[in-house]
């Protein structure tokens, strides 16, 4: 009974051999697999920081081009000796850098807080050009602007682009904003300007993208904000050769 002893064990290793061998690469693929995960999971958060840092440093570049236009109008009323029109201007100039410092540093604002802001903008626009155009902005009926966040300054460098660029005599810009889908909005901004001619809506996007630091600065963050957010966020123009121009912008969204 002695002798069979190691035989039995030897049976009884062989047969468990298999069933330990399984057991081995099943651990072993578990383990390279959670290794493989926790790779990929830094590798993605190396990715979305270093976005983030593209994007805070986008930011940065877009608000000094944005105040550096905001101080040249302030000059302009000095130089024309306008006592009261340069107080009115920085009395609204010092709000709205206020927000564009505080927003800067966040991801997210309000839709209320992003069009006050940009009503603001507006305004300054007209002191400057003497009151030469009327602007308005109109919600679709599904929009409540205090209920949604947007990424900030993301509207105002295509005002600033229609109001320097887009603009004929008793200007008009319209500002239309609609659901696009359940995660992005649908920005529609119009003015009245003078058409350049037949040409494509690709060719007129380089056209104008070409006039504006800001708009090539938006390019680029667009880019880095899709990275980052994952979204199909994207402008693009379009040119009514009777009617004036419009850009189409495509942003992301939260709901409050």
């Amino acid at each position: 009974m002695e002798a069979n002893t190691p035989d039995i064990n030897l049976a009884i290793f062989v047969g468990l051999l298999p069933v330990i061998l399984a057991f081995s690469f099943i651990i072993f693929v578990i383990y390279r697999s959670r290794r493989e995960s926790d790779f990929r999971k830094r590798e993605t958060e190396l990715r979305l920081s270093k976005a983030e840092g593209e994007l805070k440093a986008l930011r940065a570049q877009i608000n000094p081009h944005f105040i550096f236009n905001c101080l040249n109008s302030i000059h302009h009323f000095i130089k024309s000796h306008e006592p009261n029109q340069a107080g009115d201007y920085l009395i609204k100039f010092s709000q709205l850098i206020r927000y564009v410092l505080e927003s800067s540093a966040k991801q997210w604002v309000s839709l209320q807080e992003e069009l006050e802001a940009n009503r603001i903008y507006l305004d300054l626009e007209k002191l400057r050009t003497g009151n030469a155009f009327t602007y308005g902005f109109t919600l679709s009926e599904e929009l409540q602007a205090e209920e949604i966040s947007i990424p900030p300054m993301m509207i105002q460098p295509f005002l600033e682009n229609a109001v320097w660029h887009g603009l004929k005599e008793s200007g008009v810009i319209e500002v239309l904003f609609s659901m696009e889908n359940e995660n992005h909005l649908r920005i529609r901004i119009k003015d009245n300007g003078n058409g350049h001619s037949e040409k494509s809506d690709i060719d007129l996007s380089r056209i104008v993208k070409k006039s504006s630091m800001g708009l090539n600065l938006m390019e680029d963050r667009f880019r880095t904000l899709n990275e980052l957010r994952g979204s199909k966020a994207g402008f693009y123009f379009r040119e009514h050769t009777s009617e004036g121009k419009e850009v189409i912008v495509i942003i992301p969204f939260d709901k409050d």
